[in-house]
């Protein structure tokens, strides 16, 4: 993750060394001075698209601005075809709280989803891109393991629905499944196939859902 407070030590240096105001530098960059400010401060980093213009305006290279050289940053902004196979985790996970979600999604589009890929880059993906993901492992038969912490409820439960239906084991989502929704699976389970097919759910649940499921199994050997 990149250093903000010797990244804004790093700008206020520079600025400084060409005798600038804060007001000035933010006029060459059409922002505002409290975002210069912030920077310099550390609070915040600037845009990926504004640092070849400030290395331009200071006379350094993006690599003296953020103190080290980040591959995935000078792919993007050169407008290179990025491969994250091509870079380290590192450099992902840190070009990744630069980058916006549709710079991201190029990242992975060579990369075959690959697990230690997305492991990285799945905070900074819009839902709606996580979702399409999501339905293409399960088109092409992969696990959504490393999904599922970033997945809403209802595709949670849309996917639990699927794999019940295929007899597929649901246990690695049950953690992600609301109390309501497991509650609502168990009983749903009981009334096909009994408390055997049930209990899968029985770790997962509250102790008055538990004991309503066991009256009910008592009821009906009954």
């Amino acid at each position: 993750m990149f250093d903000t407070t010797q990244i804004g030590k790093r700008i206020s240096e520079f600025r400084k060394s060409k005798d600038m105001t804060q007001y000035e530098l933010a006029d060459k960059l059409s922002i505002s001075f409290q975002a210069v400010s912030n920077w310099e401060r550390g609070n915040s980093m600037p845009d990926i698209s504004k640092l070849p213009e400030l290395a331009e305006i200071f006379g350094v290279t993006i690599d003296d601005i953020i103190g080290h050289n980040n591959t995935v940053l000078h792919d993007v902004i050169s407008s290179q075809s990025p491969n994250a196979n091509e870079y380290s985790d590192a450099d992902i996970s840190e070009a990744a709280y630069l980058l916006k979600p549709s710079q991201i999604e190029d990242i992975l589009i060579n990369t075959d989803y690959h697990p230690r890929v997305l492991s990285t880059v799945l905070p900074f993906l819009s839902d709606k891109t996580i979702e399409e993901i999501t339905d293409e492992h399960i088109k092409n038969g992969k696990s959504v393991a490393v999904l599922l912490p970033f997945l809403h409820y209802e595709k949670i439960e849309e996917l639990v629905r699927i794999a019940t239906e295929n007899s597929e084991s649901i246990t690695m989502f049950m953690p992600f499944l609301r109390e309501s929704a497991i509650k609502a699976f168990a009983f749903e389970v009981f009334e096909h196939g009994g408390i055997s097919e049930a209990s899968v759910f029985l770790p997962f649940m509250n102790e008055a859902d538990i004991l309503e499921l066991m009256k009910l199994a008592s009821q009906t050997n009954n």
